[in-house]
């Protein structure tokens, strides 16, 4: 009978532990997409970084750690400033890949990161090339994963024209991103969903200058 009890005492325990992992994580992924600052952002990263130290069985913990980093870039001009941060979130993300190597949205987000190194025309073959094989990773691990496609549209449309690039060339992007937008939702409410409301946008732009 205390063999049952403590059975129950820790399966009520793991529950409660599971739950607040859920809704804290939630909480805090609300508050990444709604932060307006670089402040906020970086006051997350920290956030995320630690459940990820206390939630050594997760993954997603370390994934919005950095994506927080990377995302807070939006709000910044300098290319210096720019690299400090990338630097963090390449710090975190290569924890990361040691223990979700196999996962399509961690290599979506390293291409991100390359992308976002882009900060003047001379870092543009060595990071577009980078760029381009994490995504090819990612799609050999997905080939459903939207992110992909909208990662490939903003690289091809900030591409020159002579070297392939430009607006007709990624609004193929853009069109299947929005595709695979609307087919891959998942039950999980903790999965990346970012980049549909941009992708959106970004399509809008390029079919206006068809």
């Amino acid at each position: 009978m205390k063999t049952l009890f403590s059975i129950i005492l820790i399966l009520s325990s793991l529950c409660a532990s599971a739950n607040n992992y859920t809704e804290t994580m939630k909480t805090s992924i609300d508050k990444l997409f709604k932060a307006k600052t670089v402040a906020e952002l970086d006051q997350l990263a920290s956030l995320f970084y630690r459940i990820g130290e206390k939630e050594q069985s997760e993954w997603l913990p370390y994934y919005y750690a950095a994506y927080a980093h990377t995302h807070s870039t939006f709000f910044m001009n300098d290319a210096d400033s720019i690299d400090v941060v990338l630097d963090k979130a390449q710090a975190t993300l290569d924890q990361l890949l040691k223990k979700k190597e196999d996962e399509s949205e961690v290599h979506v987000l390293q291409a991100l990161i390359y992308s976002l190194r882009i900060t003047s025309a001379s870092r543009g073959f060595k990071y577009s090339s980078l760029s381009a094989e994490a995504l090819t990773k990612a799609e050999s691990l997905n080939a459903n994963n939207p992110r992909i496609h909208y990662c490939r549209g903003n690289n091809v449309l900030h591409t020159p024209k002579m070297f392939g690039g430009g607006a007709s060339k990624a609004l193929e992007h853009f069109k299947k991103a929005a595709e695979l937008y609307v087919v891959s939702k998942d039950e999980n409410s903790l999965l990346p969903t970012w980049g549909e409301k941009h992708n959106r946008q970004m399509l809008e732009k390029c079919q206006a200058r068809e």
